[in-house]
Parts: C-alpha cells; structure tokens; sequence
C-alpha cells in the first residue's frame, strides 16, 4: 500500500506507510496500484503513469500520437536551426569581409526562408 500526499492538488510525496500528518492542507490518498512509486501522477483528481504523459507548457499532457509529433516535430525544427546556424554567419562573415560568398543570394533567400519556416514549426514546451 502507497499513500500520496496531495497539497494544493499536487503530488508532493509517496509514502510506503501512513504518515502522521495533521495539516489541513494536505490530503492524504490510499493508493494499491501497481505503478512504481517513482512514476506517480497525480492529475486532475487521478493517480496516473508518469510514462503516459509528457510535459508541455509546464503542464501534464497526455502522451497521445499528436503529442509526440509536435514532440518530434519540435525537436526536427530545433535541430535544422542549429545545424545552419553556421552558414548563415558564415555569410554574413563573408558579404561584411567584402569575399566571395559560398552561397550565391538566391541559395542564401532559400535558406533563410527554410529558417523561417522551421521557426513556426516550432511551439515551446516546457521540459
């Protein structure tokens, strides 16, 4: 038997025994699932798998298939960002030196608007 310490609707503390506890503000739940203790929720009013939500925006949300696109989709967009983020200085270093750039304006258009659009593909979450 488990028992969860629910204060100000949140999980605070999983116990293996009964605690003593007189406060007001916390409620103390009965809990015989079979979820290891390291994994408990507790979500709007219901004891939950930890592995079946992820957290967006700072909040619990259900891991459904949609979640984990915008997951994978966030994740996709982040790394395109990263990984030309060099040859975007790189031209810029180049057209301020007055050099030959390596990517001719047309190439540099296209990847700026790649850029841009990876960027609104991209929704901040919370981890």
């Amino acid at each position: 038997m488990n028992y969860l310490l629910i204060e100000n609707n949140q999980l605070v503390c999983v116990c293996g025994y009964k605690p003593n506890i007189s406060d007001d503000n916390i409620q103390i739940i009965e809990y015989a699932g079979s979820i290891p203790t390291e994994r408990i929720l507790y979500i709007d009013g219901q004891v939950a798998d930890s592995n079946d939500y992820v957290i967006l925006n700072g909040k619990y949300v259900k891991n459904t298939a949609a979640v984990a696109e915008l997951v994978n989709t966030n994740r996709e967009a982040k790394k395109y960002l990263n990984n030309t983020d060099w040859i975007v200085l790189r031209h810029r270093d180049q057209v301020d030196s007055g050099l030959e750039t390596s990517l001719t304006q047309e190439q540099y258009i296209d990847l700026l608007n790649k850029r841009q659009a990876a960027r609104e593909r991209v929704v901040e979450y919370g981890c």
